[in-house]
């Protein structure tokens, strides 16, 4: 059952009537610090800059005690409410609808940045009766289930999700998966849920004039065991190419260590930010993402505006963006099938050029930051 991607034809776009502020409830314990920290901060900014740009005006509600200091590195029409008390993030997240309550009830909407942020946005919807505008990047309590969570914690995802998603007025994932599966499992009017998938900043994230390093994969993300990076670098066996690792995570350890056993060229060049990905990319050959399981990742899809050919396994998040053969090859988990991938793809480079133009094409009209906004703009003008 296909579920809203509100496609607006061209001409078609709504009032320019600003109708903000909107409230932003960041996920729990997370910071403009952290964003800084893990090179994400003008990725993520760059989305609500924009929606200020069409509605008035931002407000965020972040964890972070010195957030503040980040003021002058945002737009005048983003306003920051830092963590003001020394207590604890989950007790904090309790008291924040009410240390706030002033500046909430002139919200016209509340926003969540991702569902784990949902508690105090739930208690400033019920007492306040503002509209709950909820945006599921991943699902959380799949991804939990996954990673071996406790009974005890995914009970307590559950009852998070069915609350939150039985109060909002709108509920956008990123894939038609996750949508189908909050439907099924909390029976979820299908009319709230909308599929708005991760966007690029197609500005930015684009083909370049850059010599390419001859025969180098490029994987960016955590080394975390969802990534299957140990058979990638498994995978890098008798190709005669170098593997670019960006990212940090509690596997560069025995990643490096394997690497050196197996006499693989792998470099592992730590966290990038985010404004400086474009060129490393286009500096690459190809790029892979090996995961066991991912939502709809961000990393993947600006590769492919930056027009790379990629890679990606065949699983749930990437077999969605990526269509075999067309705007990409999907392969299997295991090293035997990656190293295939990577083999046949370096030998090729009139396959490479012709994927990496349909890659690009596809961001273009499917996840362009322009197509993201005015999907989600009808949301806000009730």
């Amino acid at each position: 059952m296909a579920l809203s991607t509100l496609n607006l034809a061209p001409g078609s776009e709504l009032s320019s009537e600003l109708v903000g502020p909107v409230a932003v409830f960041f996920t729990h314990g997370v910071s403009l610090e952290l964003w800084e920290e893990r090179g994400m901060f003008s990725r993520e900014v760059r989305f609500f800059e924009e929606l200020a740009r069409e509605l008035g005006e931002v407000w965020f509600f972040t964890y972070g005690r010195n957030d503040v200091r980040y003021a002058d590195r945002l737009d005048s029409r983003i306003k920051i409410f830092p963590k003001c008390l020394p207590v604890p993030d989950v007790l904090y997240g309790l008291l924040l609808p009410f240390l706030h309550w002033r500046v909430l009830s002139c919200a016209n909407s509340i926003r969540i940045h991702q569902v784990a942020g949902a508690i105090p946005a739930l208690i400033a919807h019920w007492l306040l009766h503002k509209p709950l505008i909820v945006r599921a990047g991943f699902q959380w309590y799949s991804f939990a289930k996954r990673q071996g969570a406790s009974r005890l914690k995914l009970a307590t995802i559950s009852l998070v999700e069915r609350l939150t998603y039985r109060s909002a007025h709108a509920i956008i994932h990123t894939t038609q998966q996750d949508a189908d599966f909050v439907r099924d499992r909390y029976h979820v009017d299908v009319n709230k849920l909308h599929i708005i998938p991760n966007w690029v900043d197609t500005d930015l994230f684009k083909p370049m004039n850059v010599e390419k390093q001859p025969r180098t994969v490029c994987y960016v993300g955590r080394l975390e065991e969802q990534k299957n990076l140990h058979a990638l670098v498994e995978a890098m066996q008798d190709t005669g190419a170098r593997l670019i690792l960006y990212g940090e995570g509690s596997l560069r350890e025995s990643l490096e260590t394997r690497a050196r056993d197996l006499h693989v060229n792998v470099e592992f060049r730590g966290r990038i930010a985010n404004e400086d990905l474009p060129h490393a990319l286009n500096a690459c050959e190809l790029f892979i993402l090996p995961s066991l399981y991912e939502g709809n990742p961000k990393v993947l899809l600006e590769a492919m505006a930056c027009g790379l050919p990629v890679i990606g396994t065949n699983v749930d998040g990437i077999a969605s963006v990526i269509e075999d053969g067309k705007t990409g090859v999907l392969c299997e988990t295991s090293p035997e099938s990656i190293r295939q991938a990577i083999t046949d793809l370096l030998a090729d480079p009139t396959r490479r050029a012709r994927l990496g133009a349909a890659a690009r094409e596809y961001v273009l009209a499917c996840a362009s930051l322009a197509r993201a906004i005015q999907q989600e703009l009808p949301f806000y003008h009730l």
